[in-house]
């Protein structure tokens, strides 16, 4: 299973605050069934350029490295993109892409969504050779006009849901709708820590396999790692 977005890289961001929760949390995951991790510690290019966060991250996973073992899951590096107007020009955001992928997770705005946003997201697909990964959309459905999520939808990216989304009563209706529709490309807990927002896969599990089936969710985890299988690039 594989989970694709979370922030386990202890000191990285608002994530883990040590090497012991970190692993804690990768333990966590192996036991709900998570076999491969992305790592997606928050990226502000207003904060620092790409350069240094590589370097952050690098050092962070090396804390960790020593420690894996096949107990816990496989790790890919990448970075949660928080979006900025100009980001379709900038020619050191492709370092950021998930390791050994074609695959960029970008966090949208809280704002509401203009048409300059949609076509610079088409600009930084197409100018780069990527495929942007749309982080948690089901958290902005509130502050988007009526017709945004049929307008998002039609758009050539892919959509990641958070776990939490199937359990919120905010969100369930918009996840569930997404999986029946077939736009729902890649599930993500979107864990911090070991408390307040732990990894938690068997939460969207126990839905989906109330809601469909056992098979079902084997059927949306297999397609999710066949999905990312396929984006995998020579490095």
């Amino acid at each position: 299973m594989l989970d694709f977005h979370s922030h386990f890289l202890p000191k990285m961001d608002d994530g883990s605050k040590s090497t012991e929760m970190s692993m804690e949390m990768l333990r966590s995951s192996r036991e709900q069934g998570v076999t491969t991790m992305i790592s997606t510690s928050h990226f502000y290019g207003s904060d620092e350029p790409p350069e240094r966060f590589l370097r952050r991250r690098q050092h962070a996973f090396e804390k960790l490295q020593p420690l894996l073992t096949d107990r816990h899951p496989e790790i890919y590096l990448g970075a949660e993109i928080l979006y900025y107007p100009g980001i379709s020009h900038s020619d050191s955001i492709p370092q950021l892409i998930i390791q050994a992928t074609d695959l960029l997770l970008i966090e949208m705005p809280f704002v509401t969504w203009s048409d300059r946003i949609f076509d610079e997201l088409i600009s930084l697909q197409y100018n780069y050779d990527l495929h942007i990964v749309l982080a948690h959309v089901e958290r902005y459905q509130s502050i988007q006009k009526r017709d945004m999520f049929a307008r998002l939808f039609d758009q050539p990216f892919y959509f990641q849901c958070n776990a939490e989304a199937f359990t919120s009563w905010r969100s369930r209706k918009l996840a569930l709708k997404m999986i029946d529709n077939d736009l729902l490309h890649f599930i993500g807990t979107d864990c911090h820590n070991t408390e307040k927002r732990p990894p938690n896969m068997d939460e969207a599990r126990k839905v989906i396999e109330k809601k469909y089936s056992p098979s079902e969710w084997k059927r949306l985890t297999r397609e999710f790692e066949d999905r990312f299988d396929r984006h995998k690039v020579e490095i």
